[in-house]
Formats: C-alpha cells, structure tokens, sequence
C-alpha cells in the first residue's frame, strides 16, 4: 500500500504552531475586548445600549441633575467600563471592583442597579431626606423603583455587535490557515 500522505509538511507545522495561534487568538481578544467596551460606552452615550432605547428619568431626576441622560451623571459610569482578557479566547467586560466615583461612591453598586434596577425600601430618614430636597413622597410609598437600564447585557447580547466578534475571530482564523 503505497498510498502516504504527500504536501508540504513544513507549512502545515507552521500553520498549526501552538504559540502562533496563542499569539493571534490574544489578539483577538483583547481587540474584541477593546471593542465590546467601545460598543458599551457608546450605547451609554447615546442612550439606546444594543440600539433599545433606555427607560427615561423621571422629572425629579432630571431636574436634580440638569441632564435627562440616563446614565450619566459626572462621567464616572462610562469612565469606568473597561476589559479585561481572561482566556485565550475570552475577555470580561464591564466595571471593576473597588472602582470610584468622584464623590468616592463605589460604581459596581450604581452599574449593579442602573443593569438590573432595583427597589429600596423608603426610610424615615430617606423619606425625610427626599422631602427636603423637594421630592414629596405619599406617606403610603414604601419602596422607590429604579427601573433597569441595562447598558451591558444589552450592548453585548446585540445580534448585529455579536456578529461583528465573531467576524473578527473569521478574521484571525483566516490569518492563522489561509495563504
């Protein structure tokens, strides 16, 4: 049986060279990375994370702050969302732990709220509080809701910003095998 394999076996060891890959596949990642806290940032900006428009403020909200952007206030949200690559082929994606505010707020907790909402529970003190700064609660209201406003979930479960990963790795792939 004379039948062997025959080509160039010398290209194909360099094609499949593990560090090669490793290399390109890093990358990637850190590219789609670099983009995906583009896309979030971007989504924040302008308001309508993954192309769905973000649940407006109320009226109270918008006159404390003088802004109806959802989301920014002083910068410090979208100023804190980076990534960071944790695979070959995987990257995280969001706000780090310990991360500040200006005011010295720790902004895991307000991105955890503004990406799920939240309801808390109004206090006396709360409610003493609000009052003073000119929100007037009916005695009868015993929560305040924070509607979700997701910024992360929905930039990066967009089917058109998926797409575009997965493009960048076809990319990386077409690099490592394709003359």
């Amino acid at each position: 049986m004379s039948g062997g394999l025959t080509g160039d076996w010398d290209k194909l060891v360099n094609i499949l060279n593990p560090a090669r890959m490793r290399k390109e596949l890093s990358k990637t990642t850190k590219r789609a990375g670099a983009n995906a806290a583009r896309a979030v940032v971007k989504g924040i900006q302008s308001g309508a994370p993954g192309g769905k428009a973000l649940e407006p403020l109320n009226e109270f909200t918008k006159e404390r702050k003088g802004s109806s952007k959802p989301l920014i206030d002083h910068g410090d949200l979208v100023g804190s969302i980076t990534y960071e690559e944790i695979g070959l082929n995987a990257v995280w994606v969001g706000v780090k732990k310990g991360s500040r505010s200006s005011s010295g707020g720790d902004i895991v907790d307000i991105a955890w709220v503004h990406e799920f909402g939240a309801s808390i529970e109004v206090t006396p003190k709360m409610r003493a509080y609000l009052h003073h700064e000119g929100l007037h609660l009916k005695p009868s209201t015993e929560y305040i809701h924070i509607p979700e406003r997701s910024f992360l979930r929905a930039t990066l479960n967009d089917g058109e910003f998926r797409e575009g990963i997965a493009q960048q790795y076809l990319e990386a792939l077409k690099r490592l095998f394709l003359p």
